[in-house]
């Protein structure tokens, strides 16, 4: 899970807010939603993810928080920073999903 907190604490210190972001087109309000949703603990963001699910305007769909390299690499050059400093990456690892299981099932 992909954990934008660190984005949000430098947009602050720079004083880029909501408002900023909206007026000089920096960055599409989608992918400021994400970045908003993917920060917090990771129990905050597993709620927020649920919560958009069981909303009944989204009709149980999944919420699309995937965000592209471009983006972040414009986030970067903006920021002048590197991907580290703007999130933080932890993968759960499922065995169930291995390249050594995938060979099993053949």
């Amino acid at each position: 899970m992909v954990n934008y907190n660190k984005l949000l604490k430098k947009l602050e210190e720079k004083g880029i807010n909501s408002y900023v972001i909206r007026k000089k087109g920096l960055i599409p309000q989608s992918t400021l939603t994400k970045f908003k949703m993917c920060s917090g603990t990771p129990e905050e963001i597993k709620k927020k993810l649920e919560d958009y699910k069981n909303d009944p305007k989204h009709n149980g769909k999944e919420f699309m928080y995937d965000v592209s390299t471009k983006t972040i690499e414009d986030l970067c050059q903006l920021l002048q920073c590197q991907p580290q400093d703007i999130m933080d990456w932890e993968v759960e690892l499922d065995p169930e999903l291995s390249y050594e299981r995938k060979l099993c099932e053949e």
